[in-house]
């Protein structure tokens, strides 16, 4: 669809006044939504609904993959039906969007979870918006950022309100009838929603009624459970209302003018800053690190040859100037990006990809004694949450200096796809491997091969059900010490006690918590 199919642009002369030449402005008609289009429109209503059940008001595990899968499946017969053709980009972004819901079924938990809900979201969202011939370039390239943009809040929230026109708005005459029916059974069906759940909380005082309905669902609805689900409907509908949105300015073009030709004009006159005034600036900070690296050569190279400086334990001198390390990477990160947009180009630009190149080198430094540090420390302590994180962090501040580095030197080097590519492998490294259930693997298996490492209860707790196997096996075992086995035995009987989800309905379902409760049955 194209906007000259669906929104004819009618050019009208103005009337001229003062003896002034008339000009010539756009008359833009009202939107006329097509009878595929109401049912989307309709269909949104249930998905905001289904969203907010799954993402905020439900423990949902493989509730949340089933709502992807059936929004893509949704999304793909609508395009199917109005033959839209999906370009590489919109492909992959769907591919991702399934292949990284799936992980839902797997059990994940606090910030993977949440790195995850927010990922989808936007790979669902960059799919619908590369199906329509509205984006500023065809794939990732140097005006991503620019895209993304667009993606997330310029087509969704310019066309916010059109949610309720679409649905309310006549149809075509040969379609009249068909929508009334479908419309009316819908909104029936929406608005029995609320009288359901409330008739269902009444009846739920039989237990026979109540185990007839617990063979599919779990039903134990009280006026808590009730509110969640008013909520969720009155909640879901701007959910709706942004995911429609963004499908109607897509098929009727809207935001034309942000295109390729325009950003670039903008990121151009962005770049308002003297070369001299910013390399005058980051001069000193660049002094700063030279003296910092010869005053300290010695002792942070010590992280490499595993010798401790005397004095330190090794958890002072993995704790030591390591957070400061990571900020001033990140500060680094900031300078160059600073550079990127502000600064003014004069032909080569040789200065400024000197200057990108030092910072490069800088943090690469700060980021190789900082990786070594934590090395070290995880060889004496174990792996936690926390510092897988941190690894994974420096890593990808490591990859994304290396191809800045590169891009410096060779200019034709396409950073945007290369960085892409680095960042989705890594997070595909933390979430498919179910980054708990990974460090809790890892741990017990060099304490049952030897370490002595002590896993007290606070570390169990951090990796929550994902543990649970792992724990049970080092309580049982005489190769784990007996601080270990007193931290597994503890955390075991309390999450007996206070860890179990009342959820047990089957959207809660996860591998992980049949893991953990199959390990808890066998204890017993």
């Amino acid at each position: 669809m194209t906007n000259s199919e669906n929104n004819p642009i009618t050019m009208r002369p103005a009337v001229p006044q003062n003896g002034m030449p008339p000009h010539v402005y756009a008359v833009r008609p009202k939107r006329q939504y097509t009878f595929p289009q109401k049912l989307l429109a309709l269909s949104m209503l249930l998905f905001g609904y289904l969203y907010m059940r799954a993402f905020f008001f439900t423990s949902a595990n493989i509730g949340r993959t089933l709502f992807a899968w059936l929004l893509l499946a949704a999304s793909a017969a609508y395009m199917t039906h109005c033959k839209i053709r999906l370009n590489a980009a919109s492909i992959a972004a769907g591919a991702l969007t399934a292949a990284f819901s799936l992980m839902f079924t797997v059990g994940l938990s606090g910030l993977p979870s949440f790195l995850n809900s927010v990922f989808c979201q936007l790979s669902y969202t960059y799919f619908v918006y590369k199906a329509f011939d509205t984006s500023i370039e065809r794939g990732p390239g140097e005006m991503f950022s620019f895209d993304l943009l667009k993606a997330v809040f310029v087509q969704p929230f310019s066309s916010f309100g059109a949610l309720f026109p679409a649905v309310f708005a006549p149809a075509k005459a040969g379609n009249k009838r068909v929508l009334r029916t479908v419309g009316l059974v819908l909104l029936g069906l929406l608005a029995s929603v609320i009288p359901t759940v409330i008739v269902v909380s009444l009846l739920s005082f039989d237990s026979h009624f109540t185990s007839l309905l617990d063979r599919f669902f779990r039903f134990d609805l009280d006026a808590g459970t009730t509110v969640s689900h008013i909520a969720s409907l009155i909640l879901g509908i701007p959910v709706a209302m942004y995911i429609f949105g963004l499908w109607a300015s897509g098929t009727f073009g809207a935001n034309s003018g942000m295109n390729r030709a325009s950003c670039a004009a903008f990121r151009e006159r962005a770049h308002v800053l003297p070369q001299l005034l910013v390399f005058a600036a980051v001069t000193p900070v660049l002094a700063v690190y030279v003296l910092f690296f010869i005053s300290q050569f010695a002792y942070y190279t010590s992280a490499f040859t595993g010798v401790l400086p005397s004095g330190y334990s090794y958890a002072e001198y993995a704790r030591s100037g390591f957070f400061e390390l990571c900020a001033v990477m990140a500060i680094n990160s900031l300078i160059a990006l600073f550079i990127h947009l502000f600064v003014r180009r004069s032909g080569k630009n040789v200065p400024v990809r000197v200057y990108t190149a030092l910072i490069g080198v800088s943090t690469l430094i700060l980021a190789a004694t900082a990786w070594a540090k934590m090395l070290l420390y995880v060889d004496t302590y174990g792996l936690t949450l926390s510092r897988v994180y941190t690894l994974l962090f420096m890593l990808a501040m490591a990859l994304l200096f290396i191809v800045l580095l590169v891009k410096t030197i060779v200019s034709k080097t396409p950073f945007i796809p290369i960085a892409l590519s680095i960042l989705l492998l890594l997070f595909g490294g933390l979430i498919f491997p179910n980054a708990p259930a990974a460090v809790s693997a890892y741990n017990t298996e060099q304490v049952l091969a030897g370490e002595t490492w002590e896993l007290d209860e606070d570390y169990f707790w951090q990796l929550g059900e994902a543990a649970i196997p792992d724990a049970v096996l080092l309580e049982k075992s005489n190769r784990a010490n007996a601080a270990t086995r007193a931290g597994a035995t503890q955390f075991l009987d309390d999450y007996e006690k206070y860890g179990l989800s009342e959820d047990k309905g089957v959207f809660a379902f996860s591998i992980t918590r049949a893991r953990a409760e199959r390990a808890l049955a066998e204890r017993k």
